[in-house]
């Protein structure tokens, strides 16, 4: 193998003394043998010496890259790296933290990502023998070097507090970089833990340190000898639970309104009504206006029923997008009706059958 030669003497060999503890030179003596015989074509193995050759090198070359002594702690194995190669990938940090800023207290979509959920479960359980949570204790600290080698985390720690060898006791908890992403990553921490079969029940975060901890408890159903496909309802019923005792744990009120009235929208029987009518004319003007110079000409009356839709005014017919009915009350809300109706009509013809609503743009000469 090709060896720099700069700081090495010109002699082939030289001979160095070192006093090590009986149990690592037994440790290094058995590494050797297994490696050798399972591999003994490879010149590392060779010897004791060649394999002590190899590896000092090999560590003085990473040590002259600026790694430190402290850093042989974080390595992350090769078969972790494998791993999580196919489900990550490099970004730039301020542009996903700004991306998922509107995120913070949305849910996730669990039946979007099912796959991946349980493909992280088998990481963590498969081939573990029941009720073995040091070995679970194992492969999560494995997994730590990855999340700190990689940034996603300052820290992150699991410790099984309780001795009951079925449903143990537990605490995980993180402290990130970026709020955004760090608060999105708890979210899948919450969710991961559910499709594990762990229950989350308390949760103790701190915006200002970044800081997040999971009280958990084992259920039946991270030993289960059923199998996944068939526990696939309650793991993710208990993935989001978790998700919501995480969301739950928030003061949206407290935060920028937007995200407040981000949740409003999506409820049925709200709807957006302006202060005045100078307000509700200033603001519909430059939506119509934007319509007309960014929107086909044939898309232009689309753009304008979906904005009306936005606002909760109208709900268009799922199966024809050019018919809708009136969701404000008649009684209150006569204005807004007569003024949306007036907008629509000028840029399109709209017949009113029983309460529907059907249009048909005018042709644009």
């Amino acid at each position: 193998m090709p060896t720099s030669k700069k700081y090495l003497s010109k002699k082939k060999t030289a001979q160095q003394t070192i006093s090590i503890s009986p149990a690592l030179k037994d440790w290094i003596e058995r590494y050797v043998s297994v490696n050798k015989r399972n591999y003994s074509k490879d010149e590392r193995f060779k010897s004791i010496s060649s394999f002590y050759t190899y590896v000092m090198e090999k560590c003085m070359k990473i040590l002259s890259l600026g790694k430190t002594l402290d850093d042989f702690q974080m390595f992350v194995d090769h078969q972790t790296e494998t791993f999580f190669d196919k489900l990550t990938f490099r970004a730039f940090i301020p542009l996903h933290e700004e991306s998922v800023r509107t995120h913070r207290y949305t849910n996730l979509s669990l039946k979007d990502f099912t796959r991946f959920l349980f493909v992280l479960r088998n990481r963590y359980l498969d081939g573990v023998e029941p009720y073995d949570f040091a070995e679970i204790e194992k492969r999560f600290a494995i997994l730590r070097n990855f999340y700190i080698e990689n940034k996603i985390v300052k820290d992150i720690r699991l410790e099984i507090l309780s001795d009951d060898k079925r449903y143990p006791k537990a605490i995980f908890y993180w402290t990130g970089n970026y709020r955004n992403l760090f608060w999105e990553n708890s979210k899948m921490n919450a969710a991961v833990f559910g499709i594990i079969g762990v229950k989350i029940t308390k949760i103790t975060y701190t915006v200002k340190n970044l800081y997040c901890r999971f009280n958990l408890r084992a259920t039946d159903l991270v030993f289960s000898k059923e199998k996944p496909r068939k526990l696939r309802k309650k793991l993710l019923e208990l993935a989001k639970h978790n998700v919501n005792v995480l969301l739950r744990s928030q003061k949206i009120v407290n935060d920028k309104d937007f995200y407040l009235w981000m949740q409003i929208s999506e409820e049925e029987g709200a709807y957006i009504k302006f202060h005045d009518q100078k307000a509700r004319n200033k603001s519909i003007k430059e939506y119509v206006d934007n319509f007309k110079n960014l929107s086909e000409p044939k898309e232009f009356v689309s753009d304008l029923l979906n904005y009306f839709n936005k606002l909760h005014w109208i709900d268009i017919d799922d199966k024809d997008p050019n018919s809708f009915t009136i969701r404000l009350s008649e009684e209150s809300d006569d204005e807004e009706i007569t003024y949306m109706l007036d907008i629509i009509s000028n840029y399109s013809d709209i017949v009113n059958a029983k309460g529907r609503y059907y249009v048909s743009p005018k042709i644009q000469t």
